[in-house]
Protein backbone atom coordinates (compact mmCIF):
# COMPACT_ATOMS: atom_id res chain seq x y z
CA UNK A 1 0.00 0.00 0.00
CA UNK A 2 1.31 3.47 -0.29
CA UNK A 3 1.17 6.58 2.21
CA UNK A 4 -2.37 7.77 2.92
CA UNK A 5 -2.77 11.04 1.96
CA UNK A 6 -4.99 12.62 4.27
CA UNK A 7 -8.01 15.64 3.76
CA UNK A 8 -9.50 17.07 6.53
CA UNK A 9 -12.16 19.40 7.09
CA UNK A 10 -12.88 20.60 10.71
CA UNK A 11 -16.03 19.94 11.96
CA UNK A 12 -18.65 22.66 12.75
CA UNK A 13 -21.67 22.01 14.98
CA UNK A 14 -23.58 22.29 12.12
CA UNK A 15 -21.69 19.67 10.76
CA UNK A 16 -21.76 17.39 13.70
CA UNK A 17 -25.75 18.02 13.84
CA UNK A 18 -25.82 16.58 10.48
CA UNK A 19 -24.00 13.49 11.47
CA UNK A 20 -28.08 11.72 12.18
CA UNK A 21 -28.59 11.95 8.90
CA UNK A 22 -27.63 9.11 6.29
CA UNK A 23 -25.01 11.05 3.83
CA UNK A 24 -21.66 9.75 4.63
CA UNK A 25 -19.27 12.60 5.72
CA UNK A 26 -15.96 10.39 6.41
CA UNK A 27 -14.61 8.36 3.50
CA UNK A 28 -11.68 5.90 3.43
CA UNK A 29 -10.70 5.85 -0.24
CA UNK A 30 -8.61 2.58 -2.33
CA UNK A 31 -6.55 3.35 -5.54
CA UNK A 32 -6.20 0.30 -7.73
CA UNK A 33 -2.18 0.75 -7.49
CA UNK A 34 -3.07 -1.48 -10.71
CA UNK A 35 -5.37 -0.20 -13.04
CA UNK A 36 -4.53 1.86 -16.16
CA UNK A 37 -5.91 5.41 -15.55
CA UNK A 38 -3.55 5.94 -12.06
CA UNK A 39 -0.37 6.02 -13.50
CA UNK A 40 2.64 5.68 -11.57
CA UNK A 41 4.95 7.49 -9.28
CA UNK A 42 4.24 11.80 -8.89
CA UNK A 43 1.34 10.97 -11.19
CA UNK A 44 -0.07 8.16 -8.77
CA UNK A 45 0.73 11.20 -5.95
CA UNK A 46 -0.68 13.64 -7.60
CA UNK A 47 -3.97 11.45 -8.27
CA UNK A 48 -4.24 10.90 -4.89
CA UNK A 49 -4.03 14.16 -3.85
CA UNK A 50 -6.38 14.82 -6.22
CA UNK A 51 -9.35 12.78 -5.10
CA UNK A 52 -8.36 14.15 -1.63
CA UNK A 53 -8.67 17.55 -2.49
CA UNK A 54 -12.03 16.60 -4.10
CA UNK A 55 -13.73 15.21 -1.40
CA UNK A 56 -12.60 18.38 0.86
CA UNK A 57 -14.20 20.58 -1.40
CA UNK A 58 -17.19 18.51 -1.22
CA UNK A 59 -17.46 19.32 2.72
CA UNK A 60 -15.87 15.84 3.38
CA UNK A 61 -12.53 14.18 5.07
CA UNK A 62 -11.04 11.41 3.25
CA UNK A 63 -8.12 9.63 3.39
CA UNK A 64 -6.49 7.84 0.12
CA UNK A 65 -4.30 5.26 -0.35
CA UNK A 66 -3.39 3.11 -3.78
CA UNK A 67 -3.54 -0.60 -2.79
CA UNK A 68 -2.57 -3.44 -4.93
CA UNK A 69 -5.34 -5.42 -6.83
CA UNK A 70 -4.57 -8.85 -5.32
CA UNK A 71 -4.85 -6.85 -1.93
CA UNK A 72 -7.84 -4.74 -2.41
CA UNK A 73 -10.56 -7.31 -0.70
CA UNK A 74 -8.60 -7.81 2.69
CA UNK A 75 -7.60 -4.04 2.33
CA UNK A 76 -11.44 -3.37 2.52
CA UNK A 77 -12.30 -5.77 4.78
CA UNK A 78 -9.39 -4.70 7.27
CA UNK A 79 -10.57 -0.60 6.75
CA UNK A 80 -14.21 -1.34 7.78
CA UNK A 81 -13.47 -4.01 10.59
CA UNK A 82 -11.09 -1.17 12.20
CA UNK A 83 -11.45 0.98 15.30
CA UNK A 84 -12.22 4.15 12.91
CA UNK A 85 -14.44 2.69 11.04
CA UNK A 86 -15.41 5.41 7.77
CA UNK A 87 -19.05 5.83 6.42
CA UNK A 88 -18.17 4.37 3.42
CA UNK A 89 -15.05 2.23 1.82
CA UNK A 90 -14.65 3.94 -1.77
CA UNK A 91 -12.71 2.00 -4.25
CA UNK A 92 -11.36 3.98 -7.18
CA UNK A 93 -10.91 2.27 -10.76
CA UNK A 94 -12.63 0.30 -13.31
CA UNK A 95 -15.10 -2.38 -13.15
CA UNK A 96 -12.86 -4.56 -12.46
CA UNK A 97 -11.66 -2.72 -9.09
CA UNK A 98 -15.21 -2.61 -8.30
CA UNK A 99 -15.75 -6.34 -8.75
CA UNK A 100 -12.88 -6.96 -7.03
CA UNK A 101 -14.04 -5.04 -3.48
CA UNK A 102 -17.22 -6.60 -4.45
CA UNK A 103 -16.76 -9.79 -3.82
CA UNK A 104 -15.07 -8.86 -0.11
CA UNK A 105 -18.37 -6.92 0.83
CA UNK A 106 -21.30 -8.59 -0.88
CA UNK A 107 -23.19 -10.11 2.28
CA UNK A 108 -21.62 -8.19 4.79
CA UNK A 109 -22.71 -4.74 6.22
CA UNK A 110 -20.13 -3.32 4.04
CA UNK A 111 -20.88 0.26 2.30
CA UNK A 112 -18.75 0.80 -0.86
CA UNK A 113 -18.49 4.01 -3.11
CA UNK A 114 -17.17 3.82 -6.35
CA UNK A 115 -15.41 6.73 -7.79
CA UNK A 116 -15.24 5.75 -11.56
CA UNK A 117 -11.92 5.98 -12.92
CA UNK A 118 -11.30 2.96 -15.59
CA UNK A 119 -12.27 3.00 -19.00
CA UNK A 120 -15.91 2.08 -19.50
CA UNK A 121 -17.14 2.60 -15.82
CA UNK A 122 -20.65 0.60 -16.46
CA UNK A 123 -21.99 -0.35 -13.19
CA UNK A 124 -20.40 3.71 -11.87
CA UNK A 125 -23.02 4.97 -14.62
CA UNK A 126 -25.47 2.61 -14.06
CA UNK A 127 -25.96 3.32 -10.19
CA UNK A 128 -26.25 7.41 -11.26
CA UNK A 129 -22.68 8.60 -10.56
CA UNK A 130 -21.21 11.42 -12.47
CA UNK A 131 -18.07 10.32 -14.47
CA UNK A 132 -16.03 13.46 -13.29
CA UNK A 133 -13.83 13.28 -10.08
CA UNK A 134 -15.20 16.15 -8.79
CA UNK A 135 -18.63 15.37 -9.51
CA UNK A 136 -18.41 11.85 -8.29
CA UNK A 137 -16.86 13.00 -5.06
CA UNK A 138 -20.16 15.31 -4.00
CA UNK A 139 -22.15 12.97 -5.15
CA UNK A 140 -21.09 10.06 -2.47
CA UNK A 141 -20.71 13.17 -0.31
CA UNK A 142 -24.05 13.73 -0.63
CA UNK A 143 -25.39 9.96 -1.39
CA UNK A 144 -27.15 7.72 0.44
CA UNK A 145 -27.35 4.40 1.13
CA UNK A 146 -28.66 1.27 -0.67
CA UNK A 147 -28.63 -2.24 -1.31
CA UNK A 148 -28.20 -3.50 -5.05
CA UNK A 149 -28.14 -7.17 -6.58
CA UNK A 150 -24.82 -8.84 -7.34
CA UNK A 151 -24.86 -11.88 -9.91
CA UNK A 152 -23.11 -15.19 -8.78
CA UNK A 153 -21.42 -18.01 -10.55
CA UNK A 154 -19.59 -21.00 -8.55
CA UNK A 155 -19.30 -18.30 -5.37
CA UNK A 156 -17.69 -15.56 -7.61
CA UNK A 157 -19.59 -12.58 -7.53
CA UNK A 158 -20.30 -10.15 -10.73
CA UNK A 159 -21.83 -6.86 -10.93
CA UNK A 160 -22.07 -5.88 -14.38
CA UNK A 161 -22.24 -9.45 -16.40
CA UNK A 162 -20.53 -13.06 -16.89
CA UNK A 163 -20.00 -13.92 -20.48
CA UNK A 164 -18.51 -17.34 -22.01
CA UNK A 165 -17.44 -17.72 -25.68
CA UNK A 166 -16.98 -14.90 -28.20
CA UNK A 167 -15.88 -12.33 -25.34
CA UNK A 168 -14.04 -14.19 -23.11
CA UNK A 169 -11.75 -15.33 -25.76
CA UNK A 170 -11.23 -12.15 -26.74
CA UNK A 171 -10.75 -10.54 -23.75
CA UNK A 172 -7.65 -13.10 -23.17
CA UNK A 173 -6.33 -12.15 -26.50
CA UNK A 174 -6.61 -8.35 -25.67
CA UNK A 175 -4.69 -8.99 -22.77
CA UNK A 176 -1.69 -10.55 -24.15
CA UNK A 177 -1.78 -7.90 -26.98
CA UNK A 178 -1.53 -5.19 -24.22
CA UNK A 179 0.99 -7.03 -22.10
CA UNK A 180 3.51 -7.73 -25.12
CA UNK A 181 2.78 -4.20 -27.04
CA UNK A 182 1.82 -1.90 -24.46
CA UNK A 183 -1.87 -1.15 -25.86
CA UNK A 184 -4.37 0.33 -23.87
CA UNK A 185 -7.65 -1.20 -24.14
CA UNK A 186 -9.23 0.99 -26.69
CA UNK A 187 -6.48 0.34 -28.91
CA UNK A 188 -5.85 -3.68 -28.22
CA UNK A 189 -9.94 -4.36 -28.62
CA UNK A 190 -10.52 -3.96 -32.25
CA UNK A 191 -7.46 -6.37 -32.77
CA UNK A 192 -8.10 -9.15 -30.10
CA UNK A 193 -11.88 -8.85 -31.96
CA UNK A 194 -10.23 -9.58 -35.53
CA UNK A 195 -8.35 -12.59 -34.22
CA UNK A 196 -11.22 -14.11 -32.24
CA UNK A 197 -13.63 -13.51 -35.23
CA UNK A 198 -11.61 -15.32 -37.60
CA UNK A 199 -11.24 -18.15 -35.17
CA UNK A 200 -14.94 -18.13 -34.66
CA UNK A 201 -15.08 -20.80 -31.55
CA UNK A 202 -18.50 -21.86 -30.66
CA UNK A 203 -20.06 -24.36 -27.96
CA UNK A 204 -22.24 -26.80 -27.42
CA UNK A 205 -24.35 -25.99 -24.43
CA UNK A 206 -26.67 -27.09 -22.12
CA UNK A 207 -28.76 -24.50 -20.70
CA UNK A 208 -31.21 -25.14 -17.37
CA UNK A 209 -33.11 -22.19 -15.47
CA UNK A 210 -35.68 -21.66 -13.09
CA UNK A 211 -39.19 -21.29 -14.53
CA UNK A 212 -38.89 -24.31 -16.33
CA UNK A 213 -36.38 -22.71 -18.90
CA UNK A 214 -34.68 -25.78 -20.64
CA UNK A 215 -31.84 -25.79 -23.81
CA UNK A 216 -30.47 -29.12 -24.78
CA UNK A 217 -27.21 -29.06 -27.11
CA UNK A 218 -27.36 -25.49 -27.73
CA UNK A 219 -24.50 -24.76 -30.30
CA UNK A 220 -23.73 -20.89 -29.60
CA UNK A 221 -20.32 -18.58 -30.05
CA UNK A 222 -21.45 -16.55 -27.17
CA UNK A 223 -23.72 -16.68 -23.89
CA UNK A 224 -24.27 -13.16 -22.24
CA UNK A 225 -25.75 -13.00 -18.35
CA UNK A 226 -26.25 -9.92 -16.71
CA UNK A 227 -26.59 -8.83 -13.05
CA UNK A 228 -29.74 -7.39 -14.00
CA UNK A 229 -31.90 -6.78 -17.29
CA UNK A 230 -30.87 -4.39 -19.98
CA UNK A 231 -33.30 -1.46 -20.44
CA UNK A 232 -33.34 -1.24 -24.46
CA UNK A 233 -36.47 -0.46 -25.27
CA UNK A 234 -37.00 -1.51 -28.42
CA UNK A 235 -34.24 1.01 -29.11
CA UNK A 236 -30.43 1.08 -28.98
CA UNK A 237 -28.89 -1.19 -26.09
CA UNK A 238 -28.58 0.78 -23.01
CA UNK A 239 -27.93 0.35 -19.43
CA UNK A 240 -29.67 -1.34 -17.05
CA UNK A 241 -32.89 0.05 -15.94
CA UNK A 242 -32.33 -1.43 -12.37
CA UNK A 243 -29.91 -2.58 -10.32
CA UNK A 244 -32.04 -4.16 -7.71
CA UNK A 245 -34.90 -5.87 -9.71
CA UNK A 246 -33.68 -9.37 -8.54
CA UNK A 247 -33.07 -11.40 -12.13
CA UNK A 248 -30.58 -12.22 -14.84
CA UNK A 249 -30.58 -11.22 -17.69
CA UNK A 250 -29.84 -13.72 -20.11
CA UNK A 251 -29.02 -13.52 -23.96
CA UNK A 252 -27.92 -16.77 -25.98
CA UNK A 253 -26.50 -16.48 -29.74
CA UNK A 254 -28.19 -19.05 -31.89
CA UNK A 255 -26.07 -17.89 -34.57
CA UNK A 256 -23.06 -20.20 -36.32
CA UNK A 257 -21.50 -17.78 -38.28
CA UNK A 258 -19.04 -14.71 -37.60
CA UNK A 259 -20.70 -12.52 -40.12
CA UNK A 260 -24.12 -13.61 -38.33
CA UNK A 261 -22.69 -12.94 -34.96
CA UNK A 262 -21.92 -9.42 -36.13
CA UNK A 263 -25.01 -8.87 -37.82
CA UNK A 264 -26.32 -9.94 -34.52
CA UNK A 265 -24.91 -7.71 -32.44
CA UNK A 266 -24.84 -4.63 -34.44
CA UNK A 267 -28.48 -4.73 -34.31
CA UNK A 268 -28.85 -5.48 -30.83
CA UNK A 269 -26.67 -2.17 -30.27
CA UNK A 270 -28.20 0.19 -32.84
CA UNK A 271 -32.01 -0.97 -32.61
CA UNK A 272 -31.76 -3.21 -28.99
CA UNK A 273 -31.59 -7.03 -28.64
CA UNK A 274 -35.26 -7.24 -29.48
CA UNK A 275 -34.79 -6.00 -33.18
CA UNK A 276 -31.43 -9.29 -32.50
CA UNK A 277 -33.64 -11.85 -34.43
CA UNK A 278 -30.95 -14.76 -33.95
CA UNK A 279 -30.35 -13.77 -29.59
CA UNK A 280 -32.41 -15.51 -27.29
CA UNK A 281 -33.15 -13.49 -24.22
CA UNK A 282 -35.02 -14.90 -20.94
CA UNK A 283 -34.76 -13.16 -17.36
CA UNK A 284 -34.18 -15.83 -15.02
CA UNK A 285 -33.16 -16.08 -11.36
CA UNK A 286 -31.29 -19.27 -11.61
CA UNK A 287 -29.19 -20.75 -14.14
CA UNK A 288 -27.33 -23.91 -14.89
CA UNK A 289 -24.65 -24.22 -18.13
CA UNK A 290 -22.99 -27.77 -18.69
CA UNK A 291 -20.95 -28.94 -21.32
CA UNK A 292 -18.53 -31.90 -22.43
CA UNK A 293 -15.52 -29.72 -21.26
CA UNK A 294 -14.51 -30.01 -17.79
CA UNK A 295 -13.52 -26.60 -17.50
CA UNK A 296 -14.93 -23.05 -18.82
CA UNK A 297 -13.09 -20.01 -20.28
CA UNK A 298 -15.58 -17.37 -18.50
CA UNK A 299 -15.30 -13.49 -18.31
CA UNK A 300 -16.34 -11.64 -15.00
CA UNK A 301 -17.15 -8.01 -15.31
CA UNK A 302 -14.53 -7.78 -17.99
CA UNK A 303 -11.99 -10.18 -16.12
CA UNK A 304 -11.06 -13.44 -17.26
CA UNK A 305 -10.80 -16.79 -14.97
CA UNK A 306 -11.44 -20.51 -15.76
CA UNK A 307 -14.31 -21.95 -13.67
CA UNK A 308 -15.34 -25.88 -13.50
CA UNK A 309 -18.39 -26.94 -15.55
CA UNK A 310 -20.89 -26.93 -14.49
CA UNK A 311 -21.56 -23.22 -14.35
CA UNK A 312 -24.28 -22.10 -11.74
CA UNK A 313 -25.63 -18.81 -11.98
CA UNK A 314 -27.76 -17.05 -9.13
CA UNK A 315 -28.53 -13.55 -8.11
CA UNK A 316 -28.42 -12.17 -4.87
CA UNK A 317 -30.70 -9.99 -4.27
CA UNK A 318 -30.39 -6.69 -2.45
CA UNK A 319 -26.64 -8.57 -1.57
CA UNK A 320 -24.28 -5.48 -1.59
CA UNK A 321 -25.11 -2.21 0.08
CA UNK A 322 -23.20 1.19 -1.88
CA UNK A 323 -23.43 4.95 -1.77
CA UNK A 324 -25.35 6.08 -4.62
CA UNK A 325 -26.25 9.68 -5.55
CA UNK A 326 -29.25 11.22 -4.07
CA UNK A 327 -32.71 11.26 -5.81
CA UNK A 328 -33.11 14.22 -7.83
CA UNK A 329 -35.91 16.25 -6.36
CA UNK A 330 -39.27 16.65 -8.29
CA UNK A 331 -39.49 19.84 -9.61
CA UNK A 332 -42.76 21.49 -8.51
CA UNK A 333 -45.65 21.61 -11.09
CA UNK A 334 -47.56 24.86 -11.86
CA UNK A 335 -51.18 24.15 -10.79
CA UNK A 336 -53.57 23.39 -14.03
CA UNK A 337 -55.19 26.91 -16.02
CA UNK A 338 -58.69 26.82 -15.70
CA UNK A 339 -60.57 25.97 -19.22
CA UNK A 340 -62.09 29.67 -18.94
CA UNK A 341 -64.30 28.53 -21.78
CA UNK A 342 -65.05 25.19 -20.51
CA UNK A 343 -66.70 27.33 -17.20
CA UNK A 344 -68.87 30.00 -19.37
Amino acid sequence: MSEPVDASVPESPSDADRRGDDRPRRFHVLVNGGAGSVGAGAEADQQRAAIAAAFEAAGAEATVEAVDPEDLPDAVASIWSGPDRPEAVVVAGGDGTVNCAAGAAVGTDIVLGVLPLGTFDHFAKDLGMPTDLAGAAAAIVGGHERAVDVGEVNGRVFVNNSALGVYPEMVAVRDAIRERRGWGKVRAVPVAAARVLRAFPTHRLDLRGDDGYRRARVRTPFVFVGNGTYDDGGAALGGRGSLDDGRLGVYVARVVSRWGLVRTVLRAVVSGTEAARDLDRVELRELEVGGRSRRIRVALDGEVVWLDAPLRYRTRPGALRVVAPAPAAEEPTDPPVPDVDATR
